[in-house]
């Protein structure tokens, strides 16, 4: 019987330890369906997700728009870019993503959705669905609308758009003047840390997260009326750290920041303008998620309404190609980064030769080498320091137009990490090439 009864203790403890596998790593959840239900008074949003998550709400004013994100889990999906149009108070839908995990496998970064005009609306959840409900607009109210995107808003209108003068949305990194008037203990600069808070005393903690300053003049406003009497606030970006764009190729090479809502031409224009070498036909807006778009820069010039949809935003990297391909970047920690125009065949050790050869804080043994179009590149390490130290010619290897070295500081021990941390492969170019 004592044999029996160990048997049976063993199939029980194997099925214990079955039941508990599923649950050592986190499920897997997907973005299951998204539909609206209209009604008289209002308009619901409802997206369904594989099961019950924890989201994150924040409010754009202009447009105004509603965004939903998953900080706390990954969320998958294949649903297209623009899910719904023109439904009632909304004017679109649009899921935004990360970088592709492969086919199928994209994760979910935002769900925006963009009202007509900035509505009440509340949010609830039930079971793994999230639902928003939005009050629908006035008959009138949207005749109204109508009228003024037909003759380009009244000057009225135009006033209290933030985006006419100072649309800079902040961001991490972002230094922050906090004035309250007649309380200097409580103005002082502020910095926005890395998950887009301030910390103002007596108000604990705040997200300011895609505010305006506009906008975060009247929140403070209301959270200080708690402590203060009346008070009158003033905001000021002291440090614009947060918004910014780089600019590669035929162009004033360079990190920008964006200060408000900026167009490709009127960016381009800022900065000066592409070189005569710009192949002006082909300029590439790589945007913050990997989304790749080609542009004609004398087409947008010819055709206003086409230029003014093209904007450009933070994260973004704009690539003028020269007339001309045949060309190696070294960038990192050479004497001389540069662009070199490849005449012939050119080889890693001549290329980092001409750049004027390694500094003192270079990593030989981890010279990565970049490859393939823009936002799609591939890496491949070089140990550098074989091909001198012990002769090994096989490591010296022939160049290809458009690669780009890269010599590092530091060890990088992981080179697939590297190149999906940095986002875009070229986020770090201006600090070495300037």
């Amino acid at each position: 019987m004592n044999g029996v009864y160990r048997k049976a203790a063993t199939i029980i403890v194997i099925l214990l330890f079955v039941s508990c596998i599923p649950q050592l790593s986190p499920k897997v959840l997907h973005f299951v369906n998204l539909e609206t239900k209209e009604s008289a008074s209002y308009t619901m949003v409802i997206l369904t997700i594989s099961e019950p998550v924890q989201y994150k709400v924040t409010e754009l004013e202009n447009p105004p728009c509603i965004l939903i994100s998953f900080p706390d889990r990954k969320v998958f999906s294949s649903e297209e870019d623009v899910v719904i149009v023109n439904k009632g108070p909304i004017k679109r839908i649009k899921n935004e993503y990360y970088q592709s995990e492969g086919e199928g496998r994209r994760q979910l970064e935002l769900v925006i959705v963009e009202l007509v005009q900035d509505l009440p609306y509340k949010i609830s959840h039930s079971g793994s669905s999230i639902i928003i409900r939005i009050e629908n607009p006035k008959e009138s109210e949207l005749l109204d609308i109508e009228e003024k995107e037909k003759i380009g808003g009244d000057s009225q209108a135009k006033a209290r758009d933030p985006l006419a003068d100072s649309g800079y949305l902040i961001g991490p990194g972002d230094i922050l003047n906090i004035e309250v008037w007649g309380h200097p203990d409580v103005s002082r600069d502020v910095a926005v840390d890395y998950r887009g808070e301030i910390k103002l005393p007596p108000v604990k903690r705040m997200s300011v997260m895609a505010f305006t300053t506009y906008q975060l003049e009247e929140a403070l406003t209301k959270s200080l009326s708690r402590y203060l009497i009346d008070p009158v606030v003033f905001v000021l970006v002291k440090e614009f750290n947060s918004q910014r764009i780089i600019a590669l190729g035929e162009i004033t090479t360079g990190m920008y920041t964006l200060k408000r809502k900026t167009s490709l031409v009127e960016f381009l224009g800022q900065i000066g303008g592409p070189t005569a070498n710009a192949n002006v036909s082909k300029i590439k807006l790589i945007k913050k998620d990997g989304e790749i778009s080609i542009h004609d820069l004398n087409e947008l010039i010819g055709d206003p309404k086409k230029s003014d949809g093209v904007l450009v935003s933070a994260g973004d990297t704009v690539f003028v190609p020269p007339l001309e391909m045949s060309r190696v970047s070294v960038l990192g920690e050479v004497k001389s980064p540069k662009m070199i125009i490849v005449k012939g065949k050119l080889a890693l050790v001549e290329a980092v030769t001409e750049a004027g050869g390694f500094t003192d804080n270079a990593v030989q043994s981890s010279v990565i080498v970049l490859r393939g179009e823009l936002g799609a590149m591939k890496g491949y390490r070089v140990d550098m320091s074989r091909i001198f130290k012990k002769g090994d010619i096989g490591l010296n290897i022939e160049l290809e137009a458009g690669d780009i070295i890269y010599v590092p500081r530091s060890f990088i021990a992981d080179l697939e990490r590297f190149l999906r941390d940095i986002t875009l492969p070229l986020t770090w170019y201006f600090w070495y090439l300037k």
